[in-house]
Protein backbone atom coordinates (compact mmCIF):
# COMPACT_ATOMS: atom_id res chain seq x y z
CA UNK A 1 0.00 0.00 0.00
CA UNK A 2 2.70 2.50 1.02
CA UNK A 3 5.98 2.55 -0.79
CA UNK A 4 8.98 3.32 1.34
CA UNK A 5 11.67 5.52 -0.09
CA UNK A 6 14.97 3.76 -0.68
CA UNK A 7 17.70 4.21 1.88
CA UNK A 8 20.00 7.05 0.98
CA UNK A 9 23.70 7.64 1.41
CA UNK A 10 23.37 10.81 3.45
CA UNK A 11 26.32 10.79 5.85
CA UNK A 12 29.09 13.16 4.76
CA UNK A 13 31.83 11.12 6.45
CA UNK A 14 30.73 7.83 4.87
CA UNK A 15 30.39 9.31 1.39
CA UNK A 16 33.76 11.08 1.72
CA UNK A 17 35.44 7.85 2.84
CA UNK A 18 33.85 5.95 -0.05
CA UNK A 19 35.05 8.53 -2.57
CA UNK A 20 38.59 8.37 -1.17
CA UNK A 21 38.62 4.57 -1.23
CA UNK A 22 37.34 4.39 -4.80
CA UNK A 23 39.77 7.08 -5.96
CA UNK A 24 42.66 5.11 -4.44
CA UNK A 25 41.54 2.13 -6.51
CA UNK A 26 41.84 4.23 -9.66
CA UNK A 27 38.20 5.13 -10.24
CA UNK A 28 37.60 8.45 -11.99
CA UNK A 29 34.83 10.81 -10.92
CA UNK A 30 32.22 9.34 -13.27
CA UNK A 31 32.91 5.78 -12.12
CA UNK A 32 32.88 6.85 -8.46
CA UNK A 33 29.47 8.45 -8.88
CA UNK A 34 28.12 5.39 -10.70
CA UNK A 35 29.43 3.06 -7.98
CA UNK A 36 27.89 5.13 -5.18
CA UNK A 37 24.55 5.54 -6.93
CA UNK A 38 24.33 1.78 -7.50
CA UNK A 39 24.51 1.29 -3.73
CA UNK A 40 21.92 3.90 -2.78
CA UNK A 41 20.66 7.30 -3.92
CA UNK A 42 23.07 10.13 -3.09
CA UNK A 43 22.03 13.76 -2.80
CA UNK A 44 23.97 15.70 -5.43
CA UNK A 45 24.64 18.61 -3.06
CA UNK A 46 26.09 16.18 -0.52
CA UNK A 47 28.21 14.55 -3.22
CA UNK A 48 29.52 17.96 -4.30
CA UNK A 49 30.33 18.83 -0.66
CA UNK A 50 32.32 15.60 -0.30
CA UNK A 51 34.27 16.26 -3.49
CA UNK A 52 35.05 19.77 -2.24
CA UNK A 53 36.37 18.32 1.03
CA UNK A 54 38.70 15.98 -0.85
CA UNK A 55 39.67 17.65 -4.09
CA UNK A 56 39.22 21.30 -3.16
CA UNK A 57 41.87 21.16 -0.45
CA UNK A 58 44.59 22.65 -2.65
CA UNK A 59 46.89 19.63 -2.51
CA UNK A 60 49.49 19.49 -5.26
CA UNK A 61 48.63 16.06 -6.67
CA UNK A 62 45.60 13.82 -6.79
CA UNK A 63 47.31 11.21 -4.60
CA UNK A 64 48.02 13.90 -1.96
CA UNK A 65 44.36 14.90 -2.03
CA UNK A 66 42.95 11.41 -1.54
CA UNK A 67 45.52 10.53 1.12
CA UNK A 68 44.31 13.34 3.37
Amino acid sequence: MFERLPKRLDDVDIVTAAIRALAREGYDRARIEQALIRQAPVDLDLLAECYERIFGAGASTLSDRIAA
